[in-house]
């Protein structure tokens, strides 16, 4: 009989945006052995690359058949794959190749979709228990947003489905961590006692005094970086010292904590 996959879980720190498994390994080796946090290793997919097309950021987005050999076998890495589509409607079905495709290591998705199908999402929670998944609260999502209450109703048509939320108004673009914006998102989640919280923003060694001020007040929080750990374009390769400088702060403001 095949053994049951535990589900991996957060609080993590994130880096987003891996193109090999050396990489991987490169930030394995600042994590510390025992931690409240994981490694989030995020690997950037499209439903263009999906489809065996090349993204129109080659840098950050690997063709579809390496996905498999980025994603290791580590209990301190939280394997996720961020993924964004055009075609949300079918989005159960895309999950279900993915994780064909990604194989025995992945944990999960962040799903990078302004409020995807409920239905769509709850068939991929039903028959995928042992996957983590986290939603993106990004600029589109917020647009859709008339308030707080309002932002409190919609999330809360995801739980217990979502395991943790991100708020990104950044999305990958290095666009800096508006605290006090972050922190109303943050404070009306919390009102989900289940759901872990994430915020993202132009996140780097340089800039992590602001997740240090949000994480005084929730403890648990997850910081996930993209652009600010990564070389100049038209390179736009991840930065291995500016990453691994990053998570080594990040994991010493997690620790006082």
């Amino acid at each position: 009989m095949k053994k049951k996959k535990m589900k991996k879980t957060g609080p993590y720190i994130g880096v987003t945006g891996f193109m090999s498994r050396d990489e991987v390994l490169k930030a394995l080796e600042v994590v510390p052995k025992k931690s409240t946090h994981r490694l989030m290793a995020g690997v950037l997919m499209s439903s263009k690359t999906l489809d065996g097309l090349t993204n129109k950021y080659p840098g950050r987005y690997p063709q579809r058949d390496q996905i498999a050999d980025i994603l290791v076998d580590d209990p301190r890495a939280l394997n996720l794959v961020h993924y964004n589509t055009d075609k949300p409607e079918t989005l159960f079905r895309q999950l279900t190749k993915i994780s064909k495709l990604a194989g025995p290591n992945l944990d999960g998705f962040q799903l990078n979709i302004a409020w995807p199908s409920i239905c769509q999402v709850e068939d991929w929670w039903e028959n995928n228990p042992d996957k983590f998944l986290v939603l993106q609260i990004g600029r589109q999502a917020m647009k859709q947003v008339a308030s707080l209450e309002h932002f409190q109703n919609l999330l809360g048509a995801y739980v217990p489905m979502v395991d943790a939320i991100l708020i990104d108004a950044s999305m990958g673009e290095g666009r800096p961590l508006i605290v006090e914006d972050c922190r109303k998102y943050l404070q009306a989640a919390s009102i989900y006692s289940t759901l872990g919280l994430g915020a993202a923003g132009g996140l780097g060694q340089e800039t992590l005094h602001s997740f240090g001020v949000l994480f005084s007040e929730f403890p648990g929080l997850s910081p996930d970086a993209q652009n600010c750990l990564r070389t100049p374009p038209p390179e736009d390769a991840l930065h291995i010292s500016a990453m691994q400088g990053y998570l080594k702060k990040a994991f010493s403001i997690v620790a006082k904590h």
